[in-house]
């Protein structure tokens, strides 16, 4: 099946107006709708799409579900036998239960997070528009200039079994991992096409996110995401801006008022896009610290203690 690209998280907030505000004047998303229920839609820049982002009042931070695009409305039959092959169950989610998405199906990862997977999401246009566009954003625009929703981490009791699962039913590749001095998969990180990552998995409570994460166009773009975020009294994770050894993209974390942590990033390699063409880059445990944190290499407690 062809499983193409990240097409939209659902997160849970606190605080829907406060939510609001950081992922329009902090992050730099754009608000392209609200529903009957008050859920808000948002998209960066570079993506035509209806949503990248959708923000659910509730009582607690946390993640609803991801949803990934397939390249054809016949992979989701294809889709659905493979998982439920797997013993798993999947459930069918009507066209508009979310505004601009088409039907999905839907399934709990072995970690504990509900997965969609859909053909369809409404085009409404890039930011800068359809005809003799700008090449850029206007410069007056609020926020960080974030380009697009680029991937996430999630937290699991039992990473490998979630990686396994992406890999041999949904076909992605595994483009990096960390594994302990007996050879098991403490981190994984899992792409379904040319990204180095869409979706990654780590040690944490089942159910639980790690963090989203925003493509950014240069490293002076992180330096000024995060000048608007120190004016804004964004709260900011220890470190930062640093450096990955993972990925080696130019980074900083921090968190929208309910706790759910964000970054934004610049300079992913290209994976190769095709399962299997050329083996993981393997980091062992010891070594984890400068993956994470190269300039630092040290990894704070907070940064895998705290999840939503």
């Amino acid at each position: 099946m062809a499983v193409s690209r990240i097409g939209y998280i659902s997160l849970y907030v606190t605080d829907l107006d406060a939510a609001r505000r950081h992922y329009v004047d902090v992050v730099g998303l754009r608000e392209t709708d609200r529903d009957a229920t008050g859920r808000i839609y948002l998209q960066a820049a570079d993506n035509q799409d209806h949503h990248c982002l959708i923000l659910t009042e509730a009582s607690h931070a946390g993640i609803d579900h991801v949803a990934f695009k397939v390249g054809e409305a016949e992979d989701l039959t294809e889709a659905q036998a493979a998982v439920s092959a797997r013993g798993m169950t999947v459930r069918a989610v009507a066209a508009g239960d979310v505004l601009g998405a088409g039907a999905a199906i839907a399934f709990t990862l072995p970690s504990g997070q509900e997965m969609r997977l859909l053909h369809h999401l409404d085009k409404i246009g890039y930011a800068t528009g359809m005809r003799n566009p700008n090449p850029v954003p206007p410069h007056g625009k609020p926020g960080a200039r974030v380009t697009h929703l680029d991937h996430l981490l999630l937290a699991g009791e039992r990473p490998a079994d979630t990686a396994q699962f992406l890999i041999e039913v949904l076909d992605f590749n595994l483009s990096e991992q960390v594994v302990a001095p007996d050879g098991s998969v403490i981190a994984a990180f899992t792409t379904c096409g040319h990204t180095m990552h869409d979706l990654a998995i780590a040690p944490g409570p089942n159910g639980h996110l790690h963090h989203i994460a925003f493509g950014l166009e240069s490293r002076s773009d992180v330096i000024g995401a995060v000048d608007i975020m120190k004016e804004a009294g964004t709260t900011l994770m220890e470190y930062g801006p640093s450096r990955h050894g993972v990925s080696g993209v130019t980074t900083i974390y921090f968190f929208d008022p309910a706790g759910n942590r964000n970054e934004v990033y610049n300079g992913a390699y290209q994976a190769g896009g095709v399962p299997g063409l050329v083996p993981p880059i393997v980091w062992q445990a010891q070594e984890f610290p400068r993956g994470a944190f190269y300039y630092e290499s040290v990894v704070p407690e907070s940064f895998f203690a705290e999840t939503t």
